[in-house]
């Protein structure tokens, strides 16, 4: 007899799980500071071992990487946050802390290795100009190598953004009329909107990824080895959320 009819105020014993998703939500934010001091930690240790080689030059490919996916995994976690803040969807939540956790110990990583080399964490330059081009629309939408991943023959995968249109700071980004109606919504569709934007956002980090692998490229081996596992954890995470929007009859966003 103690539940609230819709559109009620909640009485005193529902209140604690009307307050659930605030809780998550700092919740996340705690994992968010809890993964960048781990990671500043785990690689201060690591730099004892680590010779003077070992700083690549302001525009290597290592440091551009450590920039660029900082500020593409910086977008993910608050897309991830979002969704556990608003998100009805136990699945799709589950999912997005996640995503939330791994990347926020990964941005730690990232940082952690540009204060070791005296490398500034902001990009200084192009975005993506360390991988011989920048994150123009001629190479956001459709360059994106020798990848295999099945996600430009869906739903307009790989079309480029209309002419006029707010273009993102990197291939896959959510522009910034994008995130603000994102933060703005409530109820079921955060969770097909997360989804949506989590998939072209996995999407177009994936070139990043690829290249700062190939040992052609960097040189530091711990790098590579980061790069590498990110690509395999989001090329298994498409597969996941490709399947829960077929599942929702929803389609996959343009890559932009």
């Amino acid at each position: 007899m103690n539940e609230t009819p819709e559109g009620t105020e909640p009485t005193t014993g529902s209140t604690p799980s009307r307050r659930r998703p605030a809780i998550l939500a700092l919740a996340a934010v705690a994992v968010l500071l809890v993964g960048v001091g781990l990671g500043l930690l785990i690689q201060a240790s690591l730099a004892d071992d680590s010779s003077g080689e070992d700083s690549p030059a302001a525009n290597s490919a290592a440091v551009g990487f450590a920039q660029d996916m900082t500020r593409h995994h910086e977008q993910g976690v608050e897309m991830a946050a979002i969704e556990l803040e608003h998100g009805t969807d136990p699945q799709v939540r589950s999912m997005a802390f996640d995503i939330l956790t791994a990347q926020s110990n990964e941005i730690g990583q990232m940082q952690s290795w540009l204060t070791r080399w005296g490398q500034p964490v902001t990009n200084p330059g192009e975005a993506m100009g360390w991988m011989g081009h920048g994150s123009s629309t001629e190479t956001s939408g459709d360059d994106h190598g020798d990848m295999d991943h099945g996600d430009m023959d869906q739903g307009g995968h790989g079309s480029t953004p209309a002419a006029g249109a707010e273009l993102p700071a990197m291939p896959g980004m959510a522009t910034s009329a994008e995130m603000e109606r994102f933060r703005a919504m409530r109820g079921p569709e955060v969770d097909t909107t997360f989804l949506q934007l989590m998939l072209r956002h996995h999407e177009g980090g994936l070139h990043m990824m690829e290249y700062a692998a190939n040992p052609a490229n960097v040189s530091q081996p711990y790098v590579r080895d980061l790069a590498s596992a990110m690509e395999r954890t989001q090329d298994k995470e498409i597969g996941i959320i490709e399947a829960m929007l077929a599942e929702r009859n929803a389609q996959p966003l343009p890559m932009n």
